[in-house]
């Protein structure tokens, strides 16, 4: 198997865990606020890193280099889609945020003048027409609330912006050595923002199984496998192409919804996901310029 397709694997498993966290994430935002949140999920996924690759590295000249992608893929955009969900329905954030394939394209094309076919524009559409399907499942439910929107939007453009520094530097480190600083950064700009925010921090509550098994799954495996596989994936498919598979994430929501909660899936949620998924399809071309960064 070459290393397209691992890649492909790769990013594909990804989704899936990343789809499933939001499950958690709601769950535990009952006890913890989406800061509290982000910032225990970056520990956990810090010290496994550390435990897994404890190779030391620190250039004086490059250490901004893991701020900056600490910033925009942990703390903004963790926070701001966390925020999000406090604000509007889960089906607005789940759209907003989806657009960050479309923001990422927008952002390649300018900054790198990367370009993709006729087709894979088509395929993005799709899939995001897929993804408002499956986010509304039969119930449109449309009630703009400004903040809400202006949070998901500004999580999906940081996401994108993490695909750029990823472009630009991501080859330059080792994988492991990139997302244990990353996470590392992230911890310690969380534990100021907590300080900032002022709000209690409960530890008790972690001394619940449900709530201890759903930090472990959000802070090792969607933040610390997941973060090395997509940044793997990145190097290997390139920024708009790996960014494509984020449109299947509301559907694995919605079906592990249905699996755990007993949530319905109608005709509409169906067809979204056969749209995502041949969306999808059409988009895996080749993008010029940027295949293989």
């Amino acid at each position: 198997m070459d290393r397209t397709h691992l890649a492909g694997i790769g990013a594909t498993i990804c989704v899936i865990i990343w789809g499933l966290t939001f499950l958690f994430s709601k769950h535990l935002m009952v006890f913890f606020t989406p800061i509290q949140l982000m910032t225990m999920r970056c520990l956990i996924a810090f010290a496994i890193l550390w435990v897994v690759h404890p190779r030391w590295s620190f250039d004086i000249r490059t250490e901004w280099i893991f701020i900056l992608m600490a910033v925009f893929g942990n703390v903004v955009y963790f926070s701001t889609e966390n925020l999000a969900l406090t604000y509007t329905y889960t089906s607005e954030v789940c759209i907003l945020t989806s657009m960050t394939s479309m923001m990422s394209l927008a952002l390649m094309h300018v900054l790198f003048k990367d370009s993709v076919g006729k087709v894979q524009v088509m395929g993005f559409i799709i899939s995001l027409i897929g993804v408002v399907l499956v986010a509304f499942n039969g119930s449109v439910i449309l009630d703009l609330d400004p903040i809400g929107d202006v949070l998901a939007l500004t999580s999906a453009l940081s996401w994108a912006i993490y695909g750029v520094m990823l472009r630009w530097f991501g080859k330059d480190f080792d994988v492991m050595v990139l997302t244990r600083k990353m996470m590392f950064y992230g911890f310690l700009m969380g534990v100021l923002l907590m300080i900032v925010e002022g709000e209690p921090f409960e530890p008790s509550h972690l001394m619940e199984l449900d709530n201890l098994f759903s930090l472990v799954f959000l802070g090792g495996l969607g933040s610390c496998m997941c973060f090395v596989l997509w940044n793997r994936s990145v190097r290997v498919l390139g920024v708009i192409k790996s960014n494509i598979f984020i449109y299947a994430m509301p559907v694995v929501t919605l079906i592990a919804g249905h699996i755990v909660f007993d949530e319905i899936i109608t005709v509409m949620a169906v067809v979204g996901m056969v749209l995502v998924i041949s969306g999808m399809l059409m988009a895996n071309g080749r993008s010029k310029g940027e295949a293989g960064s």
